[in-house]
C-alpha cells in the first residue's frame, strides 16, 4: 500500500499537469502545483493504514516529485511560448505584406513599431519570402536569424588612422600660446591700476576727513571768541 499508492498517484500527475500547463500561464502553472502538492499530502494523512513516519516520507515525496514533474513542464511551456511568439511575428509580417507594397520604407516603418517592421522589411527583400512550402512560417523565423547573424555588430570597434602634419601646425600653436600670455599680462597689469586706484582713493578720504576736522575746529574757536566778546558788552 505505501508504494503502490504515490505509484498511481504521480503516474496520474504526469498525465494532468503537462495537459494544465499547455493551456494557462506560468503563475497558474505554479499554483495548480502547489494544489497537487496539497492534494498528495492530504491523500497521504487520510490513509490510516500508514504509520506516522511513513506519512513523513510519503509527504515528503509528493512535493519532491510534483516539482521536479513541474521543472520539465516548465521548460517546455517556455519553448512552447517561445516558438508561439515567434510564429505569431512572422504572421504579422504575412498580413503587413499588402501595406508595404503600397508604402514606402520610411512610411512603413512609421506605421508598425520599429523592430517588427526592420525584421519584416529584411525578409521582405530577402528570396526566402517566395518560399510557399507548410512549414513557411518557421522558415521565414529561421532565415530570418540567418540575415541578423550576418549583419556587422553594433558594438564593432572601428580604427581610424589620421595624417597630422605637426610641424605646420606649430606655429600657429605657439602664436595661440603668446596671445595666451599677452591676455594674461593685461588682466595682471588692470588688477594692479585697480589696487593703486584703491589705495588712493582711501588715500583721498582720509585726507578729506582731515581737512573736515580742521574746519570744524576753526569755526569752533572763530564762534567762540566772537561769543565771548559779545558777552562782555
Amino acid at each position: 500500500m505505501n508504494v503502490v499508492f504515490p505509484l498511481f498517484f504521480f503516474a496520474g500527475m504526469g498525465l494532468i499537469i503537462p495537459t494544465y500547463a499547455q493551456n494557462v500561464s506560468h503563475d497558474e502553472v505554479d499554483i495548480i502545483i502547489r494544489e497537487l502538492i496539497q492534494e498528495c499530502q492530504e491523500k497521504v494523512m487520510a490513509d490510516k493504514s500508514v504509520t506516522e513516519a511513513a506519512k513523513t516520507i510519503a509527504k515528503r515525496n509528493c512535493e519532491t516529485e510534483i516539482t521536479n514533474e513541474y521543472k520539465n513542464v516548465e521548460i517546455d511551456y517556455k519553448k512552447q511560448s517561445e516558438k508561439r511568439i515567434q510564429l505569431q511575428n512572422m504572421q504579422n509580417c504575412e498580413d503587413w505584406y499588402p501595406q508595404y507594397q503600397f508604402l514606402t520604407e520610411q512610411q512603413f516603418r512609421l506605421q508598425k513599431y520599429g523592430e517588427a517592421a526592420s525584421d519584416c522589411i529584411m525578409l521582405y527583400n530577402d528570396s526566402v519570402w517566395q518560399y510557399i512550402g507548410e512549414d513557411r512560417l518557421e522558415k521565414l523565423h529561421n532565415r530570418l536569424d540567418e540575415i541578423k547573424s550576418e549583419l556587422p555588430q553594433a558594438h564593432e570597434t572601428r580604427y581610424l588612422t589620421l595624417d597630422v602634419d605637426i610641424s605646420d601646425s606649430e606655429p600657429k600653436i605657439i602664436d595661440a600660446q603668446k596671445g595666451a600670455d599677452k591676455v594674461a599680462d593685461l588682466e595682471e597689469k588692470i588688477r594692479s591700476l585697480e589696487e593703486e586706484l584703491s589705495k588712493k582713493d582711501e588715500i583721498i578720504r582720509e585726507q578729506l576727513k582731515v581737512i573736515m576736522d580742521l574746519a570744524n575746529r576753526i569755526k569752533n574757536v572763530m564762534f567762540g571768541t566772537v561769543g565771548s566778546f559779545l558777552m562782555q558788552w
